[in-house]
This record gives structure tokens, C-alpha cells and sequence, in this order.
């Protein structure tokens, strides 16, 4: 079975890992290559490049410049690279690490943007995009393989060229299509959790529906067109299943006459079995001292401890709040393994800062089993946590969870059935491999 994803994501993870879970057999094929493959994952790009996957993230000082340059980071989310004083390039970071290199934008003379080399999690340089005016309008993708490949952006065609040869291609569906007939990958019954290029792979080379959609986004609005088409007139899809109950009954009701099986899973293999944690402790991860309501909190569950945690120092404010509430933990600089130790020893997670999103937090709570509660105005991931108008609203239901663990179970159990009930691997091989 083959499973055909756009990109290596939050979603094709979940997705993979309930596959897994589920003993489903398949054969991973990612279309982008982004900077990250899965153990056993195929990719075009990164297969004709010969592009390596080992070795270490590039840390921020390790970036390749010219000679008589210069590596400085400042207070800024982003490293400088500088000559004689004047800012050449930009080193950006992956957003779930510290200073681990994402990309390097390398400005012209004028300071527009001329090129960005774009380096994956094992500290390879794989692909450079270059601009006009501002405006990509190539990526080139390099590896130790015999292929160099062009993606031209306004065309959309993709090139590839060795020293003995040229293949051209039309579009990116007309490559992957090559890409699964020259590695010999069988299509006759396709895994796919994209209405984009997966799906538009399939429309071309299905002879009868034969293809699985797996919808997880939330509902918003209208379906999608490409989704409204399949279900009036089927060419690639047989079925859609739904990670939400509701959006499934809301599709089955605007396409009461369509052929495409309509049907729903939970993800499976989500949830950590938390052990040895202190029912009444409740850890915030933050990048800033703004975290609206927290003085309420410390100042209502008195019998409740809150740790906070940040990569970097903390301000004078959050040291005189920790001064005054005894209750309060601070927790400045700290590092991955530390974080894990608060997730673990932690019941709730609060996402109640300001700020960004940092490593992805508020989702590894969610997959550790911790009752994450949110506030509104700062929910970072409304996907994985339940989430609340008013502080006050939060409160009520942070002192249900943390009152007994009968009541914390239950408060999970509501977090984990929002989108409908749980699945078991069962579900999974009885929907996809006709078992009984």
C-alpha cells in the first residue's frame, strides 16, 4: 500500500505514527523534502540528489561564509552575517530548536534578497532558492547523487540534469509520476492526506477510484474544491476518512448521493501513560514575563505548584513574582532534557503566555497525557488543548483536573474525545484491510 504524502508534517506524523500503531503495511513516499524524512521514507528529491541522511544539525557559527566574515547574534530571533560592518545574510533558525540552522537568506548589494540555501536536520546545504525583485524564482537541489534538480516556480516545471543527461518535466505531478514508475512503487490502493499534489498525482494515474483521503484538518468554512469535486465525481477517491465526527456528518449531509465512503478515526498511539506525577503541578513553557493571568492563578490554587520555564534568562518581573508567591517555580535556561522532566513530572500544561510557540509545546503536553488549558487570546495550538474565553473560565476547570485524579482522568478523556470517540487498531484494519 502505498502512502503518498506532500510534505514530512505535524499531520503526516500523527497519520504515520497511527498507521504504525495500527500494524498497517505501507510505503512511505514524501513529495517535498523540506529538511526531514522518516526512517524508510522515500522522496524524489532527496533520492535523485543523493542527498546524505546523517550527521549533526548545523549549529549557527558552523554556517560557511566568505572570507572576511563575520557570525553575530544579537537579541534578535535570527544570526546576522556581516562584512566590514554591513549585513550580507541572515541565518534563520528551526523553530523548534536553539540555533540549529533552517535556511540562510544571502542579500545583494541593494539588501534585497538574492539567494537562500536552505539546510536540512543533518546539516546539509540541499537546495538554494534565488530571487528577482524579491520574487523566488528557482530552487536548485543538490546532493552527492548523479541529479541536479530545478523547480522553476512560475512555470512550475521541474529539471533534471546529470552530466550524461536532461529529463524534463512539465509539473511536479508529472515527476513524482515518474518518480513511482521508475522505483517500481506499486499504486493499485494509495494512503494520501493532502488535496494537493497527492491527490492530483492520483487523479492522473487512477483507472477507478482506488485512493483513501485522510482529512485532518478542522472544519472551516466551505469544503474545499478539490474535496467537493471528488465527492460529485470520484476519479481518484473511493473514500475520505474524517478525523472529526462532526465534519464527517456535516459532509455525508451536503453529499447525501456520493459514491465516496465517508468514514471516521481518532488517531491512534497519541498518548504517553504518565507515571509518578504530581497531580497538583502545572508547567508553562515561555519565551516572554507577559503571561496574562497567572498572578490570578498562583493567588487561587495556593495548594497548586506552577512552574515556568524559558530558554533564555528571565526578567527582574518573573523574579519578583517568584519572590512574592511561594508557589511559583522559575525555571530560566533550560534545555531539552529539563523540559522533558517538567512534562513528565507536570499534570497540567498551561498555554497562557504571550509570545510565540516554543518546540512545539503545547502538542508534546498534549501526546505526554497532560490536561493542557488555554486561554483564548494566546492559544497556540487550539488543535490540542482545550481552550477558554476568560482566565476565570480556566480557572474553574484547572481546579476540577487537579482535585482528585478520578477528575483528572475525566478531564482528559473530555480533552481526548473532542473530535469523536477513540479508535483502536482494530477500527483501522477493519476499514482499510477488510478485516472482520
Amino acid at each position: 500500500m502505498l502512502a503518498l504524502f506532500d510534505a514530512f508534517d505535524d499531520a503526516t506524523q500523527e497519520l504515520m505514527r497511527s498507521l504504525a500503531t495500527a500494524g498497517i503495511p505501507f510505503t512511505p513516499v514524501v513529495i517535498q523534502y523540506d529538511g526531514e524524512l522518516p526512517e524508510g521514507a522515500l522522496c524524489p528529491f532527496a533520492t535523485y540528489a543523493g542527498i546524505a541522511r546523517d550527521g549533526e544539525p548545523l549549529f549557527f557559527n558552523e554556517v560557511p561564509v566568505p572570507a572576511w566574515c563575520e557570525i553575530r547574534q544579537g537579541r534578535e530571533i535570527y544570526g546576522e552575517i556581516l562584512r566590514e560592518g554591513a549585513t550580507i545574510g541572515r541565518i534563520n533558525y528551526d523553530p523548534n530548536s536553539f540555533r540549529q540552522v533552517e535556511s540562510v537568506d544571502w542579500l545583494l548589494p541593494d539588501r534585497s534578497l538574492g539567494h537562500t540555501d536552505h539546510y536540512d536536520r543533518y546539516g546539509n546545504r540541499y537546495a538554494s532558492t534565488h530571487y528577482s525583485a524579491g520574487v523566488a524564482y528557482q530552487t536548485v537541489y543538490r546532493g552527492s547523487g548523479e541529479w541536479e534538480i530545478e523547480v522553476h516556480h512560475a512555470s512550475r516545471a521541474v529539471t533534471m540534469r546529470s552530466p550524461r543527461a536532461r529529463l524534463a518535466f512539465r509539473t511536479l505531478t508529472d515527476f513524482v509520476s515518474y518518480f513511482l514508475d521508475d522505483q517500481r512503487i506499486a499504486d493499485d490502493r494509495v494512503l494520501i492526506n493532502s488535496l494537493s499534489h497527492p491527490l492530483f498525482v492520483m487523479r492522473a494515474r487512477a483507472t477507478e477510484p482506488n485512493t483513501t483521503l485522510f482529512w485532518q484538518e478542522p472544519a472551516a468554512g466551505d469544503l474545499p474544491g478539490n474535496m467537493t469535486l471528488e465527492l460529485e465525481e470520484p476519479r481518484a477517491l473511493e473514500r475520505i476518512v474524517f478525523f472529526d465526527e462532526w465534519l464527517r456528518g456535516e459532509v455525508a449531509a451536503r453529499h447525501p448521493g456520493t459514491s465516496v465512503d465517508l468514514a471516521y478515526l481518532s488517531h491512534l498511539g497519541q498518548f504517553t501513560q504518565k507515571q509518578d506525577f504530581d497531580l497538583r503541578r502545572a508547567f508553562t513553557l515561555t519565551n516572554t514575563d507577559e503571561i496574562p493571568g497567572l498572578v490570578e492563578l498562583l493567588e487561587a490554587f495556593p495548594e497548586v505548584t506552577f512552574s515556568v520555564a524559558a530558554l533564555t534568562q528571565m526578567s527582574d518581573k518573573l523574579h519578583a513574582l517568584g519572590r512574592s508567591h511561594p508557589n511559583l517555580v522559575l525555571l530560566p535556561t533550560v534545555n531539552h532534557r529539563r523540559i522533558r522532566e517538567e512534562l513528565d513530572r507536570a499534570s497540567v500544561y498551561l498555554d497562557i503566555n504571550a509570545g510565540v510557540h516554543v518546540l512545539d509545546v503545547v502538542k508534546a503536553a498534549y501526546h505526554l497525557d497532560l490536561v493542557v488549558l488555554a486561554t483564548a487570546a494566546h492559544a497556540k495550538d487550539s488543535e490540542h488543548s482545550r481552550v477558554f474565553a476568560t482566565v476565570q473560565e480556566l480557572a474553574a476547570h484547572l481546579a476540577h483536573a487537579v482535585s482528585d485524579p478520578e477528575a483528572r482522568a475525566s478531564a482528559l478523556d473530555e480533552l481526548h474525545r473532542r473530535r469523536g470517540p477513540l479508535s483502536t487498531a482494530a477500527d483501522y484494519r477493519r476499514l482499510l484491510l477488510g478485516e472482520p
